[in-house]
């Protein structure tokens, strides 16, 4: 989905219906990887007064557990920063605002408890989103059934810094996302199930974070099944800074499962990411199916230690817009990048940016090239490409490299490439003249087959790149 004014995205992601707390350093700006605790609980236990709620309580009780609340809205107004308030199993059909109830003061909480765990469905009055969050709250162990209705699950608005949403499931709207953090600071979205929120005319995503949020983490979640990605991150009147992505299990998404535009400082590291694009949901050739595309002047951006697979493409990295900035893809395995849609199975694919770092990959199982670099008729800087990992059975297809004016400042060099393997190097044959055109037969149609230590030797001497380089047994 493109980028959009900040306070136009509530209306335009509801089309239908427009008609103490985590602190800083889970995901902060620096030039560093975020500072991240990623076991344990981080917050403590509530200490203040403990309200019940129960389908069975009534309004006008004292909110004790043998005399419960009925309504979370009753609870939500009676609680005080510090409270916790626990919800027994049952069906609530209600929205409400979750308020900001000023600087400095103890998040109350918001806990499910039992099983089936609580579900929120949406009341009658519903507008825009079941549970709107404007102040510091930690919302536990809830189910968020939104039932097909054009409306978001939860969303953060700009007062809910410090705020958690932990441990629920969430599914089934028809907004333009399942989450929306839209403007606040070090919020935390962990070890949630956010599923099927579907757009049947375009993107419905399971996370969107829109800038000016900063310093938010997204942990341990499975985010699948739903039109559009299952994270992305955007600008809205600024760009989104200092996003951390860990951990989570992301899959099956009609489009990709993190989508980078217009954001700053982002790590998406130690994900497991499949199944893309999902063509029950989106209709095939909608969605190149990335599982990372970053783009749209993103700058900072870590992909590390992920496994891929199943996916249209690996990581694309492009220069629509304006190309991205200081972007490193590290420590990442990729297989079974398909050729779905047609044009697509690249491993990584970097069409345009400056500065990019490609190190220590392993790819394997590629329709197309695993390493597509500077061949898009776009110019790439400072591009480094260095200790990759290349396997494949015989004419796998390794690399394929542009034209020498698209790449300058190129580091290719220290890679491992498969025994048959074939490399590109676009143009070559008409570079190829004089001395060198002795090379030409090794270049037929611009392809080098490695089927031998001394071709690969023939291809530093031509490209002048891979020293210290050589072929996988």
């Amino acid at each position: 989905m493109r980028g959009l004014p900040y306070g136009m995205f509530t209306c335009l992601l509801l089309l239908a219906a427009c008609a103490p707390e985590p602190s800083w350093e889970e995901a902060r700006l620096s030039e560093a990887e975020p500072q991240v605790n990623p076991e344990g609980p981080l917050l403590p236990e509530p200490l203040g007064h403990v309200w019940y709620v129960s389908t069975q309580g009534k309004d006008s009780a004292e909110g004790t557990s043998e005399a419960p609340l009925r309504t979370l809205r009753r609870a939500v107004a009676l609680a005080e920063p510090g409270d916790l308030i626990r919800v027994r199993s049952g069906v609530y059909s209600e929205s409400f605002l979750l308020d900001d109830r000023g600087p400095g003061v103890a998040a109350i909480t918001l806990r499910g408890e039992g099983s089936p765990l609580p579900t929120l469905v949406p009341a009658g009055d519903s507008r825009t989103t079941v549970i709107r969050v404007q102040g510091r709250w930690r919302l536990e162990n809830l189910r968020v059934d939104v039932g097909g209705a054009p409306l978001f699950a939860v969303l953060f608005e700009e007062g809910a810094s410090g705020s958690v949403l932990s441990g629920s499931e969430l599914r089934s709207g028809t907004a333009g996302a399942g989450v929306l953090v839209e403007g606040p600071q070090g919020v935390l979205l962990r070890d949630n199930s956010i599923h099927h929120f579907i757009r049947e005319d375009g993107d419905s995503h399971g996370v969107l974070v829109v800038g000016p949020a900063r310093g938010i983490t997204v942990r341990g979640n499975d985010i699948h099944h739903n039109s559009g990605d299952s994270i992305q991150c955007q600008a809205g009147s600024a760009p989104a800074e200092a996003l951390l992505i860990e951990g989570n299990t992301l899959h099956d998404e009609g489009e990709n499962a993190v989508d980078i535009k217009q954001c700053r400082d982002v790590t998406v590291r130690g994900n497991t990411m499949r199944g893309f694009p999902n063509t029950a949901i989106r209709a095939e050739g909608s969605s190149a199916g990335e599982a990372v595309v970053i783009h749209e002047s993103a700058q900072l951006i870590r992909v590390r230690d992920n496994t891929i697979s199943r996916a249209g493409r690996g990581v694309s990295i492009l220069a629509d817009r304006a190309p991205p900035e200081e972007v490193w893809v590290e420590n990442n395995r990729f297989q079974d990048i398909r050729n779905m849609p047609e044009g697509n199975g690249q491993g990584i694919r970097v069409a345009g940016g400056r500065n990019v770092k490609v190190l220590g990959n392993t790819l394997e199982g590629t329709a197309s090239y695993a390493l597509m670099l500077a061949a898009d008729g776009k110019e790439v800087s400072g591009l480094e490409v260095r200790g990759n990992t290349l396997r494949g059975s015989s004419k796998a297809l390794l690399v394929r490299l542009g034209e020498r004016r698209y790449r300058p400042g190129l580091v290719l060099r220290d890679n491992l490439y498969a025994r048959q393997g074939i490399l590109k190097a676009d143009n070559v044959s008409v570079t190829l003249t004089g001395a060198n055109a002795r090379y030409l037969p090794d270049f037929p149609g611009d392809l080098l087959t490695l089927s031998s230590d001394e071709k690969l030797q023939v291809w530093r001497w031509v490209l002048g790149v891979d020293s210290g380089s050589s072929l996988l047994e």
